[in-house]
């Protein structure tokens, strides 16, 4: 007998424990596994903030707003009644938006930096967990648009929005793993290269024990940047602007003999081409066949490419690369944007919650802090796979979107109730939920086992 129920609910709003979000309890094994709490306190103790809560709890709450998919500051009303979110934070009573950003605007370029330090801390040693030696790091600039007129937010290179104000982070992405090692806001108006040998110094500084090597677009091929790479000896492989080197461009027009890499590839390497470098470099040329070649066709003054073929450059500090390789690890930078996607979409990476450029800054490393931590969270927990080699991909292992843990794992209804005197979670009886958590509550256990030992 098919039993029907046609009737709408009434709503009402009762006291009562119960949570929404039943997955916060393994996340809350995560952070007391590595004192991600006291880490956060420790770092601010002497930079002199003020208010009712400490910075370290404010950043310890709006870490935990951002795992659970908060957007916005304000979205922290819709969370003060949840039980487990007041316990996991460690508060009883939950301050008012107000009071984040206020705690935000305090922020200043010293404690700003200890705040990018401990984010490039806790990537560190997820890397060094891992056991990996070779690491590619991936340079790029995003956009992030702004409404009104925050500080140093100015109109500059914006495809999406254009005309508006916006500002330009610089972002350094570890392949591998797909962690980001650092984030620097810049204004809206600045090159993509502004502060990148900064960047690249400190990166330098900070996987002194790996061996590093770079990789970024057209727009960090700027002498400043590849003689400090040459002189230092660090390996690299970047893409060559035809427009501002134009000896490549006439090197691709009047090259006849062409060496095959595929039916659609063909290149050639070049032995220091480029004028403006002090040392030692090569450049390879490539060429792909178009699969149905364009004519008449408009040459353009500042790029070879004419219609059959469409040419580009990469210089590097070596020309011992198979070029098949490297052709598949420079179009590998793809994975780059996925990251930056999954920053913006799942960890509100693009929003602008005051109108202060260094709270705003601040904002960002705890968005980037959350992304870290959510990416590597999902080794300890046991749920990341390995990936089956491909050239094309440098990334080793193989993550879930955030998305997917939410629906998963996080956004689980369930009662906080006493058995035998002590409190206990309770949820819905699910065979997959109640697979995935034990799963995962071993894995965690497993670790705490050997950190103690």
């Amino acid at each position: 007998m098919i039993a029907r129920r046609n009737k709408i609910l009434p709503i009402r709003f009762v006291r009562q424990d119960m949570t929404t979000y039943s997955g916060l309890t393994l996340i809350d094994h995560y952070f007391r596994l590595y004192n991600i709490h006291s880490r956060i306190k420790q770092s601010f103790k002497s930079y002199g903030f003020k208010g009712d809560y400490s910075i370290g709890d404010i950043l310890f709450l709006m870490l935990t707003m951002l795992l659970l998919g908060t957007e916005r500051l304000h979205h922290i009303d819709y969370l003060r009644g949840d039980p487990l979110f007041r316990r996991v934070v460690r508060l009883t009573r939950i301050p008012h938006r107000t009071k984040l950003s206020t705690a935000l605007k305090q922020f200043t370029s010293d404690s700003l930096k200890a705040l990018a330090e401990l984010n490039s801390e806790l990537v560190i040693e997820k890397l060094t967990a891992l056991g990996l030696d070779e690491i590619t790091v991936d340079l790029d600039g995003t956009v992030v648009s702004t409404k009104g007129s925050p500080s140093w937010a100015f109109k500059g290179y914006n495809p999406i929005k254009k005309g508006a104000n916006s500002y330009y982070p610089l972002t350094s992405h570890i392949a591998e793993t797909g962690h980001f090692l650092s984030i620097v806001n810049r204004p809206g108006n600045v090159h993509d290269s502004n502060r990148a040998l900064t960047v690249i110094g400190a990166i330098r500084r900070h996987l002194s024990n790996f061996v590093i090597r770079f990789r970024a677009d057209s727009a960090f091929c700027s002498p400043d940047v590849i003689n400090y790479l040459l002189k230092n000896g660090i390996g690299f492989a970047i893409k060559a602007p035809f427009w501002k080197l134009l000896s490549l461009k006439t090197a691709a027009e009047k090259r006849k003999r062409w060496f095959k890499i595929n039916e659609k590839w063909g290149y050639f390497w070049l032995q220091n081409p480029i004028d403006s470098l002090d040392h030692a470099h090569h450049v390879i040329i490539l060429r792909k066949q178009l699969r149905d070649a364009r004519k008449p066709y408009q040459l353009k003054l500042f790029s070879p490419n004419n219609g059959v073929y469409e040419y580009s450059a990469v210089v590097t500090d070596t020309n011992k690369w198979d070029p098949q390789q490297l052709l598949l690890f420079v179009s590998g930078r793809s994975a780059q944007e996925n990251s930056i996607s999954e920053l913006k979409n799942s960890f509100a990476f693009d929003h602008v919650p005051t109108n202060n450029y260094q709270a705003n800054s601040a904002y960002m490393q705890m968005s980037q802090m959350a992304y870290n931590l959510a990416t590597s969270m999902q080794h300890d927990m046991g749920i990341v796979k390995k990936r089956t080699e491909n050239k094309k991909n440098t990334r080793i292992f193989k993550t879930m979107e955030w998305k997917t843990i939410r629906f998963l794992l996080i956004n689980r209804a369930g009662r906080i109730a006493w058995e035998n005197g002590i409190k206990v979670l309770q949820m819905t009886r699910n065979r997959k939920t109640k697979e995935l958590y034990e799963k995962i509550f071993n894995s965690l256990s497993e670790i705490e086992f050997r950190k103690t030992a």
